[in-house]
């Protein structure tokens, strides 16, 4: 008797550690219209660009900014809520010259900008030389994150970048910001 007991209650405490956590759907973006980028002249903000940074491909902790500032590009990325930011890889270039495996998926460690963040970071800037960009390029923002999900992968939302990974990139012209 005792041990049938303690097999029900055994299934009990399983089934019941089953159920799904609630907490986090207000954080989930489910559809891709749901992304949100925008392009227009600068704003009072300041940029001219501005996409939503994707982590754990559901969760929108942030975004990436990109502005032009005297003879360089700016890009931002700028955390929300709870989410930090611990370590961000960035290409800025000619879309063809993106770094990649034979596959087509990203190679992080070859994006020429890189960074590791302290504890708490919540807004890092790369300022990049305009004479050293083509007019339209690729931009590949890709980040390491903490937030209520615990830690995710996260990129700067875009078209799909290749290969069989969720990373995205997307496209701008230098003119679109008035140059």
């Amino acid at each position: 008797m005792k041990t049938k007991l303690l097999i029900l209650f055994l299934g009990i405490i399983f089934i019941s550690s089953c159920s799904r956590d609630n907490e986090n759907d207000n954080l989930l973006i489910n559809q891709p219209d749901d992304i949100v980028a925008s392009r227009e002249e600068p704003t009072s903000d300041g940029y001219c660009i501005q996409v939503d940074l994707m982590a754990g491909q559901h969760y929108d902790s942030g975004n990436v900014e990109v502005a032009i500032y005297g003879d360089n590009l700016l890009v931002t990325y700028s955390m929300e809520g709870d989410w930090i930011l611990n370590a961000s890889h960035l290409f800025v270039g000619d879309c063809s010259q993106r770094p990649s495996n034979k596959s087509g998926n990203p190679r992080i460690g070859h994006f020429p900008y890189s960074a590791s963040h302290p504890n708490g970071t919540t807004t890092y800037t790369y300022s990049i030389p305009l004479s050293d960009l083509p007019n339209c390029l690729c931009i590949a923002a890709h980040a390491e994150v903490n937030g209520p999900t615990g830690s995710e992968t996260g990129w700067a939302a875009g078209l799909p970048y290749g290969g069989n990974s969720w990373a995205m990139y997307f496209e701008y012209c230098l003119d679109d910001c008035g140059l």
